[in-house]
């Protein structure tokens, strides 16, 4: 690679060459160093690959990513019964509250559409012995949902004891010509209901400990 070129693809970057160049002859080992760097560095830089270049920055600009398709971070993937899946779809879901026997417990789902060619998602959720299922029984159809944008349904359950059960997610889907299904497993493990407001964090043992210890009377008094 001729060193003028050298000079006008990396003014800045490789300025360390341009001085080297200016105090004494730069031996062939570091011309073939410098040559490889550039050779990876400024191919971008042609004529014909501008434009390209350009349009395409510009079009990952403009797709910018909507909040309402993002997924909580808390969302975890449910159980899929095959395995692997037989539909082109992912479900996740988060628990609003720790599960508490008695208390209404809101469970958010997301049906992730893995692939362009499905044309239709619709499916139920039910509840088993001791899980009780308030609300959210029925997911509703979505038409031709676009791949990677969530379809959200919520279902709300009451434990009505102590224990492991467990949500079952039916989801149906039409793709590319044909249906299929697949059940998930969504595990609730329900404990005694806790004093105190619904979504609040359960208290430390330690911070219950110094409040007896506060309560009691001091030595002396």
């Amino acid at each position: 690679m001729p060193i003028a070129h050298v000079h006008r693809c990396a003014p800045t970057r490789y300025g360390w060459f341009m001085r080297l160049n200016a105090t004494r002859r730069p031996g062939p080992l570091t011309l073939a160093l410098a040559a490889a760097a550039l050779l990876s560095g400024c191919g971008s830089h042609s004529p014909e690959a501008g434009p390209a270049a350009g349009a395409a920055s510009k079009a990952v600009a403009r797709k910018a990513v909507n909040p309402a398709d993002e997924l909580s971070p808390y969302m975890v993937s449910a159980v899929a019964a095959n395995k692997p899946s037989t539909v082109p779809v992912q479900l996740k879901f988060e628990l609003r509250d720790r599960p508490g026997v008695g208390q209404p417990l809101v469970v958010d789902l997301a049906i992730v559409p893995m692939s362009a060619s499905v044309d239709r998602v619709s499916g139920k959720v039910e509840g088993e012995d001791g899980l009780e299922l308030t609300d959210g029984g029925v997911i509703a159809a979505t038409e031709r949902p676009p791949e990677g944008v969530p379809i959200r349904h919520s279902v709300k359950v009451v434990p009505g004891r102590e224990g492991i059960f467990t949500v079952r997610a039916s989801v149906s889907v039409d793709a590319a010509g044909s249906s299929s299904t697949e059940t998930y497993s969504i595990p609730v493990i329900a404990t005694p209901a806790a004093d105190g407001p619904r979504g609040a964090p359960a208290a430390p043992a330690a911070a219950a400990s110094t409040s007896a210890a506060a309560s009691r009377p001091a030595h002396g008094t």
